[in-house]
């Protein structure tokens, strides 16, 4: 059964996201759209190239207040896998099970980053380590980085909730898929993406949907974008959180005015039959 973290660890990853309010401001954290996958965020076509990625990175970076970046996108489709990049953008350790994408880097005004072909077939497992990527490109750019590769890599997943791309990563820390196959029978698979667990991302999405003060049908339409087990650890994280108790933790001298939900347009089919 998939559980929140403990209170130490609860404390570890409240401490991440305050020192990035303290060294990039607290209107992100709490203005920035809450971007889901949908077409409104992601109008493009995708297609499973090199052209597709830089498009979804152009997205994920404008979201991100690097819309100043030029993008490239440097492709890979032998089965060695680039694990790890170093800070200078060339690859530090190579394996046979790696990443689908990569940020490798900022030249100037361009981000770098690289791509598997072969690892483009899961559209939302791609958007998430995308912005998890992102993630990356925005610590860089910001000088936010921690020595420590391992640390830091946490600290990029707590820098995409901060983004308000959490919905995207929290969604693809854990899921469970089932197919069924004609006559033959059935199978289901289980995959999981980023370095926290779903009950620690779950955990930092809870609190900043509890410090917006957003109204129970705003949540409601966030959460439904997110597997159930994740979607429960959500819910549960808001109902023992309170607006005070994360103001505070999060290094807050006051509880920061609710913020309003964003106005959802509805189309033409849900105006008429609701």
């Amino acid at each position: 059964m998939l559980e929140l973290p403990a209170p130490l660890e609860r404390e570890w990853l409240w401490s991440g996201l305050e020192q990035l309010i303290q060294r990039r401001g607290e209107d992100t954290f709490l203005k920035a759209p809450l971007v889901i996958p949908d077409d409104k965020f992601f109008p493009d076509r995708f297609t499973p190239d090199a052209d597709g990625i830089a498009t979804l990175a152009r997205r994920l970076l404008g979201y991100a207040g690097l819309a100043h970046l030029e993008v490239s996108v440097e492709t890979y489709e032998e089965e060695v896998d680039v694990e790890e990049v170093g800070y200078d953008g060339k690859a530090s350790k190579w394996s046979h099970s790696g990443t689908a994408a990569w940020f490798a880097g900022i030249e100037g005004a361009r981000a770098l980053f690289g791509a598997n072909t072969t690892k483009l077939g899961d559209p939302l497992g791609l958007v998430a380590t995308m912005a998890h990527e992102v993630g990356h490109a925005f610590r860089h750019a910001h000088k936010l980085r921690h020595p420590d590769r391992g640390l830091e890599e946490k600290l990029t997943d707590v820098t995409t909730v901060y983004l308000g791309f959490g919905i995207l990563t929290t969604a693809t820390t854990a899921r469970y898929e089932s197919r069924v196959y004609g006559n033959t029978g059935s199978a289901w698979s289980h995959s999981r993406q980023g370095y926290l667990s779903p009950g620690e991302m779950s955990l930092l999405l809870g609190t900043q949907l509890v410090l917006r003060g957003y109204p129970p049908g705003a949540v409601r339409g966030y959460t439904k974008h997110l597997p159930a087990n994740q979607r429960s650890l959500v819910q549960r994280a808001m109902r023992e959180l309170d607006r005070a108790l994360v103001a505070n933790a999060l290094g807050f001298e006051a509880v920061p005015p609710a913020q309003e939900p964003p106005v959802v347009t509805k189309s033409l089919w849900q105006r008429l039959f609701g």
